[in-house]
Order: structure tokens, then sequence, then C-alpha cells
């Protein structure tokens, strides 16, 4: 095997290890990104999907350094125009300019992961039967006719009960986001 042939499978391997590190820690925000766009998320995947094959076919225009994300924002903010134009049964259809306040949204929010973590430690913080509450509205999708019953309460006590714990969990997220004193609190 000649030396110029094994430094281009060399040169191939880094180029695809360099893709996959890069789609495994964007890849998230750019699929949350297209969710913000179309309604159902088997849709979200496949141009999710679409996106990463471009991209890879591409990858040799990409440049190192800059914003992997954004240059796959890019790329996906056309296949899903491309999308809602072929599918005008889609119930949500964005014109150019309602696409650009998404796309500008979508950085702001890019740090979604870091939110997450917040709403994490701020349920943390809530009482046991509030976690309880959270648990059996959110997680095991009980009305609250359901969740009264389970407990022993009236429906408007359970009702009650998750505004007061949807009331702790903003502010404790507004405190951590810093965004408190906007709010006067």
């Amino acid at each position: 095997m000649s030396g110029n042939t094994q430094h281009n499978r060399s040169s191939e391997t880094e180029k695809t290890k360099l893709f996959m590190s890069l789609v495994l820690s964007g890849q998230r925000r750019i699929y949350f990104y297209i969710l913000s766009m179309v309604i159902h998320p088997s849709d979200a995947d496949d141009i999710l999907q679409d996106t990463l094959a471009l991209m890879w076919s591409k990858f040799r225009e990409f440049k190192p350094g800059t914003d992997f994300v954004a240059w796959g924002k890019t790329i996906a903010r056309f296949k899903v125009m491309n999308y809602l134009r072929k599918n005008k049964s889609a119930k949500l259809q964005f014109d150019d300019d309602v696409l650009k306040l998404i796309e500008s949204e979508s950085d702001q929010a890019d740090n979604l992961s870091d939110r997450l973590e917040i709403i994490k430690k701020c349920i943390q913080k809530l009482s046991p039967k509030e976690q309880d509450l959270l648990v059996m509205r959110y997680q095991k999708d009980f009305s609250f006719k359901k969740m009264a019953f389970r407990i022993g309460i009236s429906k408007q006590s359970a009702y009650r009960s998750i505004s007061r714990i949807h009331v702790k969990l903003a502010k404790c997220l507004r405190f951590a986001l810093g965004v408190g004193a906007a709010y006067g609190q």
C-alpha cells in the first residue's frame, strides 16, 4: 500500500471521527430546532436524518472552528422549508419571517441541557409530597380528579397544589436563570 493511499484513509478516518464528534454534541440542538417548526416528531426525525446526510455530504465545505450547530440549523431550515412546501396539509405553515424568529429563539434556547439541569435542581428542592404530585400529574398523566382520589383530597385542592408547585418552580427558574429582577422578584 502506498503512503499516499494510507494518508488518504487516515485523513478520511479523522474526518469521520470529527464529524461524528460534532454530530454527537450538536444533534439534539438541531433536532429541537427542527421540532420547533414541524408538528410530528416522526417528521422531525426524518428531516433530521436528511439534514445529517446532507451535512455529511457537504462536510468538506465546513470550516473547523466555526459553529457546527449553526451550520446544521441552516441546512435544517432549508430541509424544513422544503418539507412544508411539499406537505401543504401540515397544520403549521410559516413564512420566512416566522422561521427567522423561530431560529433566533432556538439560538437562545441552545443551552437547553443547561436549562433542563436547572429544572431538575428546582424539582429536587420541592418536598417529596410535591414531587409525588408532579409525577402523578405529568409522568403518569393523572387527571386532577384521579390525583385527588389517590391522595384523599378534593379535585380543587389537587389543582391548587399543582398551581402552587408551578409558582415555586417558576420562581426557582427565574432566580436560577437570573431573570428574577426583571419580574420584580
